[in-house]
Order: structure tokens, then C-alpha cells, then sequence
């Protein structure tokens, strides 16, 4: 809220000067007529004529003996009120004349009216200081009159300038205040999204060695298979190539005891037990000759006497 503070002058300088002047000009016009009125007077009345001066022109001589610009208080001064004594003079002036010779009497009537205009001058110029002391002491009093109304109007503006600040200040206070909360609210969602991150990265780690893991079990698992069928495909190949590895004797009594157990068929018989039929391959000899009881029990080859690693069962039908 702007306050504009206006200043009026309420009497400016040349207002007072030409006043002043009109003043003047009006108390000079007055003295002037005055003044003709008292020569022709004077001059048209006769010698031996014993007619009075007119003793009225000492009031209208005076306009601001009873002017409301001057108050009538006789403690003041002595020129701002009418004095009786010039018209008790006035009085006596024309009883004298009449007795004077023409002469005489031309001689008082000037140097009355000299020292009458004298008089009257001195008044005037009392007049006028007084009339310039009243208009000063009113423009101090205005002048103050105006100071302080401006002062009252500067601690208005004060008091409004400083009432919005401070309606300002709070506003941004606490705009801080809702800014510093909003940001302690982001700081604790930073840092519960930071752990939250902190754990799905620990999971995906954990994911990933667990993945390598059971991908690394898998390939070997995939070689161990690989591995097994390719030693089965060995195994029967050998198994092939030993099935007549036999010596002729083995050879003669499996053909002797075929046609016995057989009835006409050729049955190579277990060389443990001699009883039932051989159909475990041992390995690494790669000797068939032991029956399915004995291939669980023999540690060692009947024919080589030669250590047993593994065994392969073999159907013959």
C-alpha cells in the first residue's frame, strides 16, 4: 500500500509581495487625495476667515487603526489605535489661527502639514512593519504547520512500509518453513528408495550366483551324460570284439556242456560257478564270463585273475 504525501502552499511568497504592494499602492492613493483635499482646503479658505481645519481626515488618515489585521490592545503598541490627542490639537490649532495675522498663519498651516505628513508617514511605515511581522509570524506558523504534517504523514508511510514488510517477511518464512519440510520429506524418500535399491541389488546378485550355479551344474551335469553314453558306446563296442576272445578249451567245454544244459544250443557258462549262463562283461578285461549272481560278488576276473573296475550286463537273446 502507497501512501503519496501532498503539500499545499497556502500562501505563496509573490502572492504576499504583491499584496503587499497593492497595499502600499492603496495607502499611497489615500494619502495622496487626502493630502489635495487638505492643500485645496487650506489655500480656498480666506485670509481673515476664521474657518477650522477639518479635524475628520486624522480617521481616515488612519485605515488600520480598527482593521481586523491589527488588534486593538493598547498594551501592544501606540500606533494601532487612534489617538485623542491630535484631535484635542486640531482643536487648539484652529482657535489659534484665528487670532494669528495672515502671515503667521500661512507659516503654521505649512509647517502643521508637514509635520502632520510626517506623522502620518511614521504611522504608515509602523504599519507596514507590523503588517510584515504578523505575515511572517504566519508563515512560521504555517511553515511548522506543514512540517509537521509531513512528519505525521512520513511515520504514517513508516508505519505502512514497515507493517508490509513485515507481512512479506512472514509469508517467505514461512514459505521456507513449507519448502524445508517438502525437502525433509524428498531426503527420507531418497533414502528409502537408496535401501530399497541397496536390497533388489543384493537380490539380483544373489539371483546371478545362484543362476552361474545351477548353469555350471547343468553343463556338468550335460558332460557327465555325454561322457556316460559315449564309455556305454565303448563298452558295447569291446563287448563285441571279446565275446570270442575265448581260449579253445573254454571253447570245447562250453560246446561239451551246451548240448547238456542246452539241449543242442551253444551256452557259454559262468567260469565261477560253471551253473548258469555269463552274461556280465568285466571290464577292463572285457572278459565275458561270469553269470548275474557271480558278477555282484567277484572282485576279480576268473579268466585273467586281473582286477575288476566295472561290470556291463549283456543281453544275448
Amino acid at each position: 500500500m502507497a501512501v503519496e504525501a501532498s503539500f499545499m502552499n497556502l500562501m505563496p511568497s509573490t502572492h504576499l509581495l504583491t499584496n503587499r504592494e497593492m497595499m502600499k499602492s492603496n495607502q499611497q492613493q489615500q494619502y495622496q487625495q487626502q493630502q489635495q483635499m487638505m492643500n485645496s482646503t487650506m489655500y480656498n479658505v480666506p485670509m481673515n476667515s476664521a474657518m477650522p481645519i477639518p479635524t475628520t481626515m486624522h480617521e481616515s488618515m488612519l485605515p488600520f487603526y480598527q482593521s481586523n489585521v491589527c488588534d486593538q490592545n493598547r498594551a501592544d503598541s501606540g500606533l494601532t489605535y487612534n489617538n485623542p490627542l491630535q484631535r484635542k490639537r486640531s482643536r487648539d490649532l484652529s482657535t489659534e489661527l484665528v487670532s494669528l495675522p495672515p502671515q503667521q498663519k500661512n507659516r503654521v498651516i505649512s509647517s502643521e502639514s508637514s509635520s502632520f505628513a510626517d506623522q502620518v508617514l511614521y504611522q504608515f511605515q509602523n504599519q507596514q512593519s507590523e503588517i510584515d511581522r504578523i505575515l511572517a509570524h504566519h508563515n512560521e506558523k504555517m511553515r511548522m504547520e506543514l512540517e509537521e504534517q509531513k512528519l505525521r504523514q512520513s511515520r504514517v508511510l513508516a508505519c505502512v512500509i514497515q507493517e508490509t514488510m513485515a507481512k512479506k517477511i512472514k509469508e517467505k518464512d514461512e514459505e521456507i518453513q513449507r519448502i524445508g519440510n517438502l525437502n525433509w520429506i524428498l531426503q527420507e524418500r531418497v533414502k528409502n528408495l537408496s535401501a530399497e535399491n541397496q536390497v533388489w541389488r543384493e537380490l539380483a546378485q544373489t539371483n546371478e550366483t545362484t543362476a552361474n550355479y545351477l548353469r555350471n551344474n547343468l553343463e556338468q551335469v550335460m558332460a557327465h551324460v555325454k561322457e556316460g553314453q559315449h564309455h556305454a558306446a565303448l563298452i558295447e563296442d569291446d563287448a563285441e570284439s571279446s565275446c570270442g576272445s575265448n581260449n579253445a578249451a573254454d571253447d570245447a567245454d562250453d560246446t561239451a556242456a551246451g548240448p547238456i544244459a542246452g539241449g543242442g544250443g551253444s551256452v557259454r557258462l559262468c567260469k565261477n560257478c560253471g551253473v548258469r549262463e555269463s552274461i556280465v562283461l568285466l571290464l577292463p578285461c572285457r572278459h565275458l564270463c561270469l553269470c548275474n549272481v557271480c558278477g555282484s560278488s567277484v572282485r576279480k576276473c576268473p579268466v585273467c585273475d586281473s582286477g575288476m573296475d566295472a561290470s556291463v550286463h549283456v543281453n544275448l537273446s
